[in-house]
């Protein structure tokens, strides 16, 4: 039966057994093959699924994925970390939403960065990104849902989960990411404690140049100005040095080679970035090993 990797996560994952993930095939393709036992490859025939071979072969309801060896293509995609941040200190239920809502933004964005430079992604799935970007980026609700859309094309099996919480103070939220994407979201955040002032410059100094061309509000999408293209590829990429994990050529690459679009992704990156470690520096979170501390002078900047 035809399967899709979400169908076949969520049947690995106990979710659904394999009647139900059988019975449920995608675009209701089926097929027959002989399998002796030695086979390296067989010969696939076409049924349909009214019949009678597909309800012969449908197995009886309650076996599940712990019978039988974990599926490889699942396990290779799977979130393969569990993480914990430590909480204390006073918090509000929305003050929760926003820290993860971060937490989740930039996970998602580096996922979908790795999935992209991954030789082995395919032209569909990178057309399906780069989708996301179809956005004019002239305000919040542009940026909302770019975040929401990189979210919705990563395959359940890459998805940040909640997989522990404890509200009281001290607590913690655990989570289950794929570590690469995580490691990037973790470097990010030790980066930003070590070159708070030169990143937040670097930031000014992108906005600035858009603010200052009137560019903020200018439809992303309909964006030919080479002159200031050259400009804000530049300042994006000086503002690029001190996001590791951010490369400038895979998102412009995505942006189908607009810098306009890029540097508004890349401007949206940092904001998040800034939301999330006053969460650190605060002292109300703690990651085991990152040193989040900033203690700087504002008027420096």
């Amino acid at each position: 039966a035809s399967m899709t990797i979400d169908r076949l996560a969520a049947y690995q994952e106990g979710k659904c057994d394999l009647r139900y993930a059988l019975s449920h095939a995608n675009l209701r393709r089926y097929w027959t093959f002989t399998f002796i036992g030695e086979e390296t490859e067989v010969t696939l025939r076409k049924v349909k699924k009214l019949s009678n071979n597909v309800e012969l072969s449908l197995p009886d309801s309650g076996f599940f994925a712990r019978d039988h060896d974990p599926i490889e293509v699942v396990s290779r995609a799977a979130p393969d970390a569990d993480e914990r941040f430590d909480i204390d200190g006073s918090w509000e239920l929305g003050e929760f939403s926003r820290f993860y809502g971060q937490v989740e933004d930039i996970y998602y964005v580096y996922n979908d960065l790795l999935r992209y430079e991954d030789v082995s992604t395919s032209a569909n799935m990178k057309s399906k990104i780069a989708h996301a970007m179809d956005k004019p980026f002239r305000g919040g609700g542009s940026y909302r849902s770019y975040y929401q859309a990189v979210a919705n094309d990563n395959y359940v099996s890459s998805q940040l989960r909640v997989s522990g919480i404890q509200y009281h103070s001290p607590g913690y939220v655990a989570v289950k990411a794929r570590s690469a994407p995580f490691n990037n979201l973790i470097a990010l955040l030790q980066s930003y404690s070590v070159n708070y002032v030169a990143t937040r410059k670097g930031y000014l100094k992108l906005y600035g140049y858009l603010q200052a061309q009137k560019l903020l509000r200018v439809d992303s999408t309909h964006f030919p100005d080479t002159k200031n293209s050259i400009e804000i590829e530049s300042r994006s990429r000086q503002l690029e040095t001190y996001l590791p994990g951010v490369n400038y050529s895979t998102l412009l690459s995505i942006a189908n080679g607009n810098n306009l679009v890029a540097s508004k992704v890349i401007l949206s990156i940092y904001r998040r970035l800034e939301r999330l470690y006053q969460f650190f520096e605060e002292g109300r979170v703690k990651y085991e090993g990152l040193q989040a501390d900033l203690l700087v002078d504002e008027e420096t900047i």
